[in-house]
């Protein structure tokens, strides 16, 4: 039957939930001395480069783009990967991805910085060999953080040691100073006559040229690719193909029950029965608890337990109650054939109708014959034809 095959899509659509973790890394060297640049005479002529735009919200979707991104340069005529930046952060583990995949292309990249690189978006600047910034840009805070209802909060000392040895060795992998990237992470790093201690670090431009941490400012792509004797051959379009289970990862796990449970509501005013409904209102139970922090497990066994016991519900209980009257008033209906009555009203002849009553309910009636009946006679119901019945003595 149609109705439990697309329920069960819906539901095995659900499992792709989400998890997230992170760490930072330091260092104090850097493949750039100079605040500026190399000069297109320091470069190879016109060498071809691979744009891949990382804005917005870091998530799994976001990465998957990125690593599709890398492997096309790859495979193609690109010698060198500018992954321009614009992100306040995301997902940590979507971050890590793209720095290990960042980590481990083959092609010279650089992390062009379009306005900001926070949180999350650091750790993905920090993978490239070189940063470069615009005029006004940021970098920096960090800090993995939990959103509450009552606004971001620290995740524990053991995410933030993992977070802050990650940013450290990815600094350290690309020669960017290391203390810097540390800093951004915890805020019990001290540079002196850069962050004090309780405080977290954030560049700006002129900042990060000064420490050595970007290698030079750029006011817009076309520039960083003179500055750099780069020509711009490719940028992956098929990175942007779209697939649910990243699609799903992006939401938190509420709002993954959610979805699915408006979606179930809706499917159900196209398909009658009452089936989607309790499919619904069990995902929208999941996802209260899902809000409420309760165990995966937990929430797929509230919705399944609550949809089961709901559909039953109201397969037995429910339906035997709205339902109840109905086949009644049928049976009743057909009943009437055959009984007999008497006449209340004369019908006269001509199928001219009169009135009779039958086992205590007034019916409108013509005489089958076209006879006359005067009133008080005794009928026999012959037939019933919409809402008249027709008699006979």
């Amino acid at each position: 039957m149609k109705q439990p095959t697309l329920c069960i899509c819906l539901l095995l659509s659900t499992i792709a939930l989400a998890s997230s973790s992170a760490e930072p890394r330091q260092d104090t060297t850097r493949k750039a001395d100079t605040e500026q640049a190399p000069s297109a005479a320091d470069q190879e002529a016109f060498a071809t480069a691979h744009l891949i735009v990382v804005e917005g919200d870091v998530n799994s979707r976001l990465a998957g783009r990125v690593r599709r991104g890398l492997e096309n340069a790859a495979a193609g005529a690109a010698q060198v990967v500018i992954v321009e930046i614009d992100t306040f952060g995301g997902r940590l583990d979507a971050a890590v991805e793209i720095r290990d995949a960042l980590l481990n292309v083959d092609l010279r990249t650089i992390a062009f910085i379009n306005k900001r690189a926070i949180s999350a978006g650091a750790l993905i600047a920090l993978a490239a060999d070189e940063i470069v910034m615009t005029p006004g840009a940021t970098i920096g805070a960090a800090t993995p953080v939990r959103f509450t209802s009552e606004g971001p909060i620290p995740l524990g000392e053991k995410t933030i040691s993992y977070f802050r040895k990650e940013m450290k060795a990815t600094a350290e992998s690309r020669n960017h100073p290391t203390a810097l990237a540390e800093a951004m992470v915890d805020p019990d790093v001290v540079i002196p006559g850069v962050i004090e201690k309780g405080k977290l670090l954030t560049l700006t431009t002129q900042e990060a040229l000064a420490l050595k941490l970007a290698a030079a400012q750029s006011n817009d792509l076309e520039q960083l690719l003179r500055t750099y004797g780069l020509e711009l051959i490719t940028k992956d379009r098929a990175a942007q193909r779209w697939d649910v289970g990243s699609w799903f990862k992006q939401f938190r796990r509420w709002q993954v029950w959610l979805i699915l449970g408006l979606v179930l509501a809706a499917a159900e005013i196209l398909v009658s029965g009452f089936f989607l409904l309790w499919f619904a209102v069990g995902a929208l139970l999941a996802s209260l608890l899902a809000w409420l922090q309760v165990p995966s497990a937990v929430q797929i066994g509230a919705f399944l337990v609550s949809s089961f016991l709901l559909l039953v519900f109201s397969r037995t209980v429910l339906h035997s109650v709205l339902f109840r009257g109905q086949a009644n008033v049928a049976t009743n209906v057909d009943a009437l054939e055959g009984r007999n009555g008497i006449v209340v009203k004369s019908i006269e002849g001509g199928f001219k109708p009169g009135t009779v009553k039958v086992g205590g309910e007034v019916w409108s009636a013509v005489c089958s014959d076209d006879i006359e009946i005067t009133k008080g006679s005794r009928i026999e119901v012959v037939e019933i034809v919409g809402n008249k019945v027709k008699v006979k003595p």
